[in-house]
């Protein structure tokens, strides 16, 4: 199993305990509206609450995320099709060069004199 879905479950129980064992009612107030409910809603609402931010924080990460290595890929991509350009080149500009070694073995060769004994 993930350890991040062991260790949330364990805070969950946590909280959840937490929560039981201070059950008593409280008022809470909050903008223009007055409350009296149970603390332990208040603090399972408020867990509740706070995994979901995180949960929201971590999805606009992976997008953020997922958007870079898009346009990474993008960029090999464009390199590697420049790459084997510049290959290619290099396979052409070689191969003239060895013709024109070759051309100059072969005039030189026939530039010779061959000297009979």
């Amino acid at each position: 199993m993930d350890y991040r879905f062991i260790l949330s479950l364990i805070l969950a129980i946590i909280v959840a305990i937490f929560a039981i064992q201070n059950s008593s009612a409280v008022d809470i107030n909050f903008l223009f509206a007055n409350f009296n409910i149970s603390q332990a809603l208040v603090i399972l609402v408020s867990a509740l609450l706070g995994a979901i931010v995180v949960m929201f924080l971590g999805i606009v990460q992976r997008m953020k995320v997922n958007k870079k290595y898009k346009n990474v890929a993008k960029i090999v991509e464009k390199l590697e099709v420049e790459n084997n350009k510049l290959m290619a080149k290099n396979q052409e500009l070689i191969s003239k060069l060895e013709e024109g070694h070759t051309s100059e073995a072969n005039n030189k060769e026939e530039e010779t004199p061959e000297i009979q004994g």
